[in-house]
């Protein structure tokens, strides 16, 4: 038996649950509320009581470039919350329920299930991110002036590796966990740490960490630098979140061959 059958069961899955709606929503949602905030930010200012009378306060208009790589910046954190919700309970929900039991009752062994779940959710995550970045290039654009797309689309991809860590080990949280809520919890502390402990604890450790990514992206993004420059900037820590993916991905598979299903 192939994966391509498991896969095609998560899928209807994600249609099942509305996942595959709601996850590409709660993406735009997080990072079209930039452009819109920062354009009515002196509206509201000039709006708000409490000021001195004749108080005057001038904001320089931001460029479309920097408003939309501040949509990146903003995203972060809670976009990473958001995927761990999305992903805790995928093994872990399926192990409590017995459905994972009735699952490996029938020839498919765990290597395919798990196979299945991550190509699942990767390709969720990534089209979602791409959804949510291309609709608000489009309305930074609409509200800030002309961005080019490639700078766009480049900054984007450089920084979908860190949303693929943010899977890889909620999924491998989910596979040693017996429920979903463990797994999360430890999924958030370990994507909490891994963000943003490496930066106390010397260069090295911050270059090969995956704050280094969103830094690259926004690099890009901003047309301040060239491929090449955004790559030097980003190489290293895309080396150790492509290395931390592989680690991980390899314990989640270890956890769910070993656990008591």
């Amino acid at each position: 038996m192939t994966s391509y059958p498991m896969i095609r069961k998560e899928f209807q899955e994600l249609m099942k649950t509305y996942k595959i709606l709601i996850v590409p929503i709660v993406f735009i949602a997080l990072m079209i509320t930039q452009p819109i905030t920062m354009k009515m930010l002196p509206d509201i200012l000039a709006n708000s009581t409490g000021l001195p009378k004749g108080t005057v306060i001038n904001i320089p208009t931001p460029s479309a470039p920097e408003v939309l790589s501040t949509a990146i910046s903003k995203f972060s954190s809670l976009g990473t919350f958001v995927l761990i919700l999305v992903v805790m309970g995928t093994i872990a929900g399926e192990k409590a329920s017995g459905v994972a039991s009735m699952v490996f009752v029938k020839p498919v062994s765990r290597a395919k299930y798990y196979l299945a779940k991550a190509i699942t959710y990767y390709t969720l995550t990534i089209g979602s991110m791409l959804i949510g970045m291309g609709i608000t290039a489009y309305y930074t654009e609409l509200l800030f002036g002309k961005l080019d797309w490639a700078h766009v689309w480049l900054g984007t991809f450089m920084y979908i590796p860190n949303l693929l860590l943010v899977v890889t080990t909620t999924l491998c949280a989910s596979s040693f966990f017996a429920n979903a809520v463990g797994a999360g919890g430890a999924s958030l502390v370990f994507n909490i740490v891994v963000f943003t402990v490496p930066q106390f604890l010397g260069k090295f450790l911050d270059m090969v960490s995956p704050g280094g990514l969103p830094n690259a992206a926004m690099m890009m993004i901003q047309e301040n630098s060239t491929l090449a420059e955004a790559a030097i900037t980003g190489l290293p820590g895309l080396a150790g979140v492509f290395a931390l993916n592989i680690v991980f991905f390899f314990m989640g598979w270890y956890f769910l061959e070993r656990s008591e299903i």
